[in-house]
């Protein structure tokens, strides 16, 4: 560890570690919910498939379902076929067709009895009752086969993935109405600062609590129900009372402003002396690096600093593994990243034993991207709302070249991940 003054640093290997090892007896809680709510949840248990998808034989176009043996001796005299029925997805044949026979299918429907082929309807020529047919048909052409999609006894989705669009119509395919998921965890945002208030009838002599604001959009994102605890005064009482009704509440706390070691600092103080177990003070990353984390009545206690970068730097690498554990995900930060070419030096010769994050704004350049640095203090808000992501830095290393591919990591809230700027 390295320390300096109050801090502990530690390193973010360790700190997973210690996160790990503090959250692992709490388990993730469950529920059972609508599909038409499962959107975005965590599924907490194997779908198997009950049925074959798709439950017959398909077709695949708009067309006539033949024999395909009747086309085996198509030369250059076409096959005429005498149509037998018509069937469509709400209404289909359920007869049987034989050699010399055909039936018309829409796209979907069940091919009939002695069927084994489809033949698209802009492929014959019809003539009332009677089509004709130029060419050969494979056997199965232009089917769809029972169980090809899903076969049945399949494990369709498996628990800890995140639920999409597409697999949530694949379970109305199924008829699974409802589903085990993980519960979303639940967390208690509590703003600490004089100078801080959520009315904005008061702005004009307070400044209104927009990193609180933030903060649940970016625990809502990350799949949890951010809960607005309100703004509190920088004395111990307030703070401990913020405490006491976040854990009654919720099940984590997350703390904004006053976890530094500045005079009216005193959220670090109050939270020890709540009686709670230290998990780690500080993290080698800059900026962020006042992070702290505690445990009171087996809940976790997040210290955030009131800097924007540090806040956000502070959260994604403390607070959302946390959230990631207790919805049924691997604890960790991960996020999409991708690869990009810095566009000038970009000199880190600061906390040098640190891990260093950088915004930066990524731009498209012919078949490259290039991410371009937004250097600045900490506490300047023009960086973050420029970015699309940013770059993490190794410990030792004092300057990222010009042209040097790097790695940017894109956070769901934070990140233009699809929505294009004015004028792209």
């Amino acid at each position: 560890m390295w320390t300096n003054k109050r801090f502990s640093y530690t390193s973010l290997n360790e700190a997973y570690q210690l996160i790990r090892r503090a959250v692992d007896n709490i388990k993730p809680e469950t529920e059972e919910i609508s599909i038409f709510q499962a959107y975005s949840r965590v599924l907490a248990e194997d779908i198997i498939s009950e049925i074959n998808i798709p439950p017959a034989d398909i077709s695949h176009f708009d067309g006539y379902a033949i024999k395909s043996e009747d086309t085996a001796h198509i030369n250059k005299a076409p096959l005429t076929l005498k149509v037998i029925g018509r069937s469509f997805l709400d209404s289909e044949y359920r007869g049987e067709i034989h050699s010399g026979e055909a039936v018309y299918v829409s796209t979907g429907c069940a091919l009939p009895k002695g069927a084994d082929a489809v033949i698209p309807i802009e492929s014959v020529l019809e003539k009332g009752d009677i089509i004709e047919i130029r060419r050969r048909v494979g056997k199965y052409e232009n089917v769809t086969l029972m169980g090809s999609d899903f076969k049945k006894g399949e494990v369709v989705l498996k628990r800890g993935q995140i639920l999409r669009a597409q697999d949530i119509k694949l379970l109305a395919d199924m008829k699974r109405w409802h589903v085990k998921v993980f519960r979303k965890p639940k967390v208690a945002i509590i703003s600490i600062g004089n100078e801080l208030t959520n009315k904005i009838e008061e702005t004009d002599v307070k400044k209104f609590n927009s990193h609180g604001l933030t903060l649940s959009i970016l625990v809502e994102e990350a799949g949890a129900t951010p809960l607005d605890m309100g703004v509190f005064p920088d004395d111990k009482l307030s703070i401990l009372n913020a405490l006491k009704k976040g854990l009654e509440r919720a099940d984590i706390i997350a703390t904004v402003g006053g976890a530094s070691v500045g005079y009216k600092d005193l959220t670090w103080e109050t939270v020890k002396e709540f009686g709670s177990e230290v998990v780690l003070r500080g993290i080698k990353v800059q900026p962020g690096r006042v992070t702290s984390m505690a445990l009171a009545s087996h809940r976790p206690i997040v210290m955030l600093p009131g800097h924007i970068q540090s806040m956000l730097v502070g959260f994604y690498f403390v607070l959302l593994p946390i959230i990631n554990h207790m919805q049924g995900l691997p604890l960790s930060y991960a996020a999409i990243t991708i690869r990009a070419m810095v566009s000038q030096d970009i000199p880190v010769k600061e906390f040098k034993p640190f891990k260093r994050v950088r915004f930066v704004k990524l731009i498209e350049k012919g078949e490259e991207c290039i991410a371009e640095p937004l250097l600045g203090d900490s506490s300047l808000l023009s960086i973050v709302t420029k970015a699309d992501g940013f770059i993490i830095i190794g410990e030792g290393k004092e300057l990222v070249k010009k042209g040097e591919l790097v790695k940017v990591h894109l956070v769901k809230g934070l990140s233009r991940l699809f929505a294009p700027r004015p004028g792209d």
